[in-house]
């Protein structure tokens, strides 16, 4: 009974081991030819742009609001935008215009300048751009809003992302005020 059992089982393998052969194409005599398929080969890392960050603080003269400074009679404020413009030569006269992001709670500000060539501490400026409320939107300093502030370069850390080529900042804030006879925006206490 068990040499029966073994020449059925061992008569089906061939079966289908010979039906196998005849479906790969292969005969019996020469083996099966395996195609090796190389990995797909991993994508190379972008190249890292290098840029050039210019920072700064909006501020709303005279107006107690969150974060206010008793040394500057000023508060932060939130939602400001400031401008960077920056005057070149360069291949002709161009100028390099670009808003920066609107200013968080502390009233911080950030550009990211890609085009290094137009950039120079001593041809470009900040100027407020623009104030998130008509209750402080009066240019202060500058006290004219055509009026840009110079830059001072900061010292570059090394916790700094890789590619920066250079932390720059206003000198001083930028301050809006209420225009003459408007009273400051009301304090918040949104979280």
């Amino acid at each position: 009974m068990v040499s029966v059992s073994f020449k059925i089982h061992g008569a089906v393998a061939a079966l289908l081991l010979g039906s196998l052969i005849l479906c790969s194409g292969a005969s019996m005599d020469e083996p099966a030819a395996y195609k090796h398929v190389a990995p797909a080969p991993t994508p190379a890392p972008a190249p890292i742009q290098p840029v050039i960050i210019v920072q700064g603080l909006i501020y709303c003269k005279s107006c107690n609001l969150r974060g206010y400074n008793a040394g500057m009679d000023a508060s932060p404020l939130a939602n400001a935008t400031a401008k960077l413009v920056c005057y070149g030569s360069k291949g002709g006269y161009r100028v390099l215009n670009m808003t920066s992001t609107a200013t968080d709670e502390s009233g911080y500000f950030l550009v990211m300048v890609y085009d290094l060539a137009m950039f120079s501490r001593r041809s470009c400026r900040v100027y407020l751009r623009t104030s998130p409320t008509p209750l402080c939107d009066a240019p202060f300093l500058p006290a004219d809003a055509s009026l840009g502030i110079v830059l001072k370069r900061e010292e570059v850390r090394p916790s700094l992302p890789v590619g920066v080529r250079g932390v720059y900042s206003a000198r001083t804030a930028l301050m809006y005020a209420p225009r003459k006879g408007a009273k400051c925006p009301a304090y918040t206490t949104e979280e």
